[in-house]
């Protein structure tokens, strides 16, 4: 319990006796007092509320700084002497979790009083209170301030956080005495001053054993894989070694304690030295791919296999997800067709796949090289660089792709071969059919060939922005409108700037013939003319940089166009052919780009086998009929 003295020590119990003889008293009078304490903000608090005087109206001085420490060795705490000091710096002393530190300060408490020396600024400390810093203002009144006085102020400010003084604080010191240096050669500061109050002993965390199968970091308790594949180099299963940590302590000399190590035993990892290598240090052991494929466990024996045959795909057995680099091929031996081999709400991701069956509703594939035997889900979705597939009716982007039956689908490609059409939607560079039926929209880029139609109301059309994508065009139109607004400003500047150019030449031109005539004379030129001549060659400049935009916006409207002018010339050169003769109620179609119209032309029935294509008059645009023999369309117009 605290001690209160009057000018000398007294005991608290009778100060606090007094209390109400002297609550006549100002309250003021009650100050200074002398108090021994390990907390200098209670009783502040408490002499505040005691004495009703506002805590802003209090302050006090650091009149002597006692050190005790208690150790595993002696239950009670003994003050530091000059020969135990050493403890202070010992860093085994100080990370002992049985050793503790405290501080007991004698203060005395006083008025606050507006003096020349007020020290304005902000304290930082982090959540730990392993380190703390004080942001001096260059607003701080610091006249006549020296070492003693400003390390003083801050050591207040220490204890007033709680934080020990004379632990620590090694470099504090050091900033101390270089401000206080400043302060006597110049008087104040000029910018924001950075002291280190304190820099505790942070903890070294303890690092656990462990097992970290990164093979397995897609896999979640409610997502099961089906195999895990992995690529040459990559880390497989990492066993990190148990390491004790230490412990720290904090500016406030508390201990920060670490976790305790567990035991734990290093496994015997049994591997496929041909697939897999293992690498070891001090601190971890990893077992890395020598090649891509997937990881496969038999025997407690890890190797890594490349091709893989399995019944069926589905959420029992899981998915393969990630695979498409990983030189994986996968054959799906199912080829019930009552059955499916690639089940329902099924991610198949892998390099090359086979697929002897069905592929179910909402299964997603994404392949390098994809054969389908059976047929796709109308939901199912598909995405591969070539593929072959038995009967489609879902979802399909790929490279190149051949397809037996078309029911309806939606194909997304470069190439396209289909041997039947019986409904759909296509979007492609090139299309071949080899039979036509019926309610087809089909959009390629250049060119739709058919052996045999059979079928009507089918849609055949040439429209680039349908095949590459509305965004990519638009995005082109809408940058050439830009561009072309751009110019438009700035040739309306130009022309201004130019007309000013020429209308001050002469006066400018007589001006540096003066200037010139003036130097050399070696007579000085007014000023004032001399900052009309630099003015004027700086608006020149100007204008010269406008120009230069100018001439670079036109190049880019050049490219612009070109640009556009290539999906034109695709329109204009693409063909619709038909190898048998053409069926009623087919919509021919070729959209331009620019300007942006369809042209479109409805099969009668009589055209008989032949071509169509795009043809420019001049004045405007006609679809026209061309010839074709065997198999090979000619450019002769029908």
């Amino acid at each position: 319990m605290p001690l209160y003295q009057k000018r000398s020590i007294m005991g608290l119990f009778d100060f606090l006796k007094k209390e109400k003889k002297e609550k006549n008293k100002k309250n003021t009078e009650a100050l200074p007092l002398i108090v021994r304490v390990e907390n200098v903000n209670n009783i502040l608090l408490k002499v505040s509320k005691d004495y009703n005087i506002p805590l802003s109206s209090l302050d006090f001085d650091i009149l002597n700084i006692k050190t005790f420490i208690k150790t595993e060795h002696d239950p009670e705490f003994v003050e530091v002497d000059d020969e135990s000091k050493i403890f202070l710096r010992d860093e085994t002393f100080l990370r002992n979790e049985k050793n503790e530190i405290k501080q007991v300060y004698e203060i005395e408490i006083k008025q606050y009083e507006i003096n020349d020396f007020e020290l304005i600024g902000d304290m930082e400390i982090n959540n730990k209170f392993t380190e703390a810093k004080f942001i001096i203002s260059p607003k701080s009144l610091l006249i006549n301030v020296d070492f003693s006085k400003l390390k003083n102020e801050l050591n207040k400010k220490k204890v007033k956080s709680g934080l020990l003084i004379d632990l620590f604080d090694e470099e504090m010191n050091m900033s101390v005495e270089k401000i206080a240096a400043k302060l006597r050669i110049i008087g104040s500061l000029e910018k924001e001053e950075e002291i280190l109050l304190c820099k505790g002993l942070d903890e070294i965390p303890t690092i656990q054993g462990e097992i970290i199968y990164h093979y397995k970091r897609n896999e979640t308790s409610i997502k099961k894989e089906l195999i895990y594949p992995v690529k040459k180099d990559e880390i497989l299963i990492e066993i990190k070694k148990p390491k004790p940590g230490k412990n720290g302590r904090n500016c406030k000399g508390k201990i920060i304690l670490v976790e305790k190590v567990k035991d734990f035993e290093i496994p015997n990892i049994g591997f496929d030295k041909k697939t897999i290598k293992k690498e070891e240090n001090d601190e971890k052991i990893v077992f890395i791919a020598l090649k891509n494929g997937y990881l496969y466990q038999e025997n407690d024996i890890y190797t890594i296999k490349d091709e893989i045959e399995i019944k069926q795909i589905n959420i029992k057995t899981g998915n393969v997800e990630g695979a498409e680099e990983n030189d994986i091929k996968i054959d799906v031996k199912e080829s019930d067709a009552l059955k499916e081999a690639i089940g329902d709400n099924t991610i198949v991701e892998t390099t090359t796949l086979i697929v002897r069956g069905n592929v179910g509703n909402s299964a997603k594939i994404k392949a390098k090289n994809l054969q389908i035997m059976g047929q796709t889900h109308k939901k199912s979705k598909i995405y591969a660089k070539k593929a072959e597939i038995n009967i489609h009716k879902g979802y399909i982007e790929a490279d190149e792709l051949k397809i037996t039956r078309l029911e309806g689908g939606i194909v997304k490609a470069n190439k396209v071969i289909i041997s039947q059409v019986i409904g759909g939607e296509i979007y492609a560079k090139n299309v071949e059919i080899e039979l036509l039926g019926s309610h087809l929209t089909c959009y390629a880029l250049e060119e739709i060939k058919i052996h045999e139609i059979k079928g009507s109301e089918n849609k055949l059309a040439i429209a680039p922005a349908k095949v590459l994508g509305e965004t990519d065009i638009e995005k082109f139109q809408k940058k050439l409108e830009e561009i072309k607004r751009e110019l438009r400003i700035n040739v309306e500047e130009y022309n201004k700037k130019v007309k000013i150019l020429k209308e001050n030449k002469n006066s400018i031109n007589e001006l540096k013939k003066l200037y010139l005539e003036n130097k050399s004379k070696g007579i000085n030129t007014s000023p004032t003319i001399i900052k009309k001549i630099k003015e004027y060659q700086l608006f020149k400049e100007k204008t010269l940089e406008i120009k230069e935009k100018i001439e670079e916006l036109k190049r880019e409207i050049n490219e612009l166009e070109e640009t556009i002018d290539k999906f034109q010339n695709i329109v204009l050169l693409a063909k619709i052919i038909s190898f048998s003769p053409w069926t009623s109620y087919n919509r021919i179609e070729f959209d331009l780009i620019e300007p942006p119209i369809k042209l479109t032309y409805d099969t009668k029935g009589n055209e008989g086998a032949c071509g169509f294509k795009l043809k420019d008059f001049g004045d405007a645009y006609k679809i026209v009929k061309i010839r074709i023999k065997d198999n090979n369309d000619s450019s002769s117009k029908g």
